[in-house]
């Protein structure tokens, strides 16, 4: 449950499958990039793909290089003759068919911006050092699995040549928009590990999140619930084919806690779990934790972050008791509308109007569910063998607090086959860091700690 935002409104809601009949969508399948110029103001990369998922069904995304963001689903799609409309939460991009090209406009509150998009067959990415290239010394294959709800899964398998029983990891990606390749802050972190791991000669499985990259569903109205009935097919199919050895997860963030949860309900179908800066308190304990150092690492005093916590708890006591999305808004807006002005200059000042402390993001039930949840009760009913891992330097899933409580909640189980570690100046996504703040990843050239990759790949290739 970590607290990224999505850059320039593109936020994910419904998505909705659409037919394949001729228009934009089909006709112009790939990627087109244009460059859009804000009166003063910068001039942003924006790119359009339009793709095949996997069920068949044509979708779109939108990619802002310039900010890091790239395979972002739209909401919905409405094709007209040669235009085609693409909805994200607070935006509308429009793109019309103009012989080789498309004509765009970025609609955005008052701001309506005109531009062109030509094909290219890549958006552009900041090189990193760690980042995969071809040719590979693994197979990869593209899998498809089906959730209890008939959401289609999207997955790549990687297998080492040299490996006839491998062991296999299965990546959970952490809290937000998420494809496969678990690409935040201009690195491709699930990429980089699944490279590192299959090098190792350990298979390994990563799948776009529900409504992300080549994945049906909705990801706007997904809850916890969803995400393990999701990672609880693929390990259910992954279990039957019986091409490897041991079968068991990684996960990130919320991750392990996915993780734990299926291990809880189907034992049988996870062998081993790593937790990487997993969490072990309850959702609603984390965020208050979370907003508390956002402040002080945003510059509050001790006083502005007394004052600002105040306001953060009843934001969240607003969301607990309203179930339902558009009372909780409406409570929501009028606790904003009460405030004194010098809160409401402080909340803007200390950018505590962000992720989970906004409209949009409290408005989709995975945030309440999220809260209610306390991964603890799953950790209790974990047997299997766990790899606990934490960065000394992580703001967003403190290390001592949440460490304690998957430890804690372990043995308090019975589970003794624990193995844990905080990996000092390792920052949440598990780089080398200084500060540990959020606006230092893009910054940071390396991906992810060699460190961690090493201690990842000793205990998966142990198991037996």
């Amino acid at each position: 449950m970590t607290r990224f935002r999505t850059p320039v409104g593109l936020a994910l809601l419904l998505a909705f499958a659409l037919s394949a009949h001729a228009g934009p969508l089909k006709d112009h399948q790939g990627r087109w990039l244009g460059d859009m110029a804000i009166p003063n103001g910068p001039t942003l990369k924006i790119g359009a793909e339009f793709h095949t998922r996997a069920d068949g069904s044509l979708w779109a995304s939108i990619a802002s290089p310039d900010q890091g963001a790239y395979d972002q689903p739209v909401s919905r799609i409405r094709e007209d003759g040669d235009t085609v409309e693409l909805d994200l939460d607070v935006a509308t991009l429009t793109l019309t068919w103009a012989d080789d090209h498309f004509n765009g406009v970025f609609s955005q509150g008052d701001g309506v911006f005109a531009f062109a998009l030509h094909r290219v067959a890549q958006f552009p990415r900041k090189l990193r050092a760690q980042t995969p290239t071809r040719p590979f010394p693994y197979d990869e294959q593209e899998l498809a699995f089906t959730s209890a709800d008939g959401t289609v899964l999207s997955a790549t398998l990687s297998t080492p040549r040299a490996s006839t029983r491998a062991n296999l990891a299965v990546l959970v990606t952490g809290t937000g928009p998420a494809t496969r390749d678990s690409e935040m802050a201009g690195h491709q972190h699930f990429a980089v590990m699944a490279d590192y791991l299959a090098r190792q000669g350990i298979a390994v499985l990563r799948y776009d999140k529900r409504g992300n990259g080549r994945s049906t569903g909705n990801y706007a109205g997904l809850t916890t619930a969803q995400l393990v009935d999701d990672l609880a097919a693929i390990m259910g199919a992954m279990q039957a084919r019986a091409q490897f050895n041991r079968v068991g997860i990684v996960g990130l963030s919320e991750g392990p806690g996915i993780a734990a949860a299926v291990a809880a309900r189907q034992p049988d179908a996870v062998d081993f779990i790593v937790s990487l800066a997993g969490v072990g308190m309850s959702g609603h304990g984390l965020l208050l934790l979370q907003d508390r150092i956002h402040a002080r690492d945003n510059g509050a005093s001790p006083a502005e972050v007394r004052q600002l916590m105040k306001y953060v708890r009843t934001w969240y006591q607003t969301i607990v008791a309203h179930p339902e999305p558009q009372p909780r808004v409406a409570a929501l807006k009028a606790l904003v509308a009460r405030l004194p002005a010098k809160d409401r200059a402080l909340i803007k000042k200390y950018r505590m109007d962000v992720g989970s402390l906004s409209l949009s993001e409290a408005e989709k039930p995975h945030l309440r569910t999220a809260m209610l949840s306390n991964t603890q009760a799953d950790w209790r009913k974990v047997a299997v063998p766990v790899l606990a891992l934490n960065g000394s330097l992580d703001h967003q899933v403190p290390a001592r607090e949440n460490l304690a409580g998957i430890i804690g909640a372990l043995r308090a189980g019975g589970n003794r086959q624990v193995e844990s570690a905080v990996l000092p100046s390792l920052n949440h996504l598990f780089q080398t860091a200084k500060t540990g703040n959020t606006d230092e990843y893009d910054r940071i050239e390396e991906t992810i700690a060699p460190i961690a990759l090493a201690r990842i790949a000793a205990f998966v290739k142990k198991q037996d």
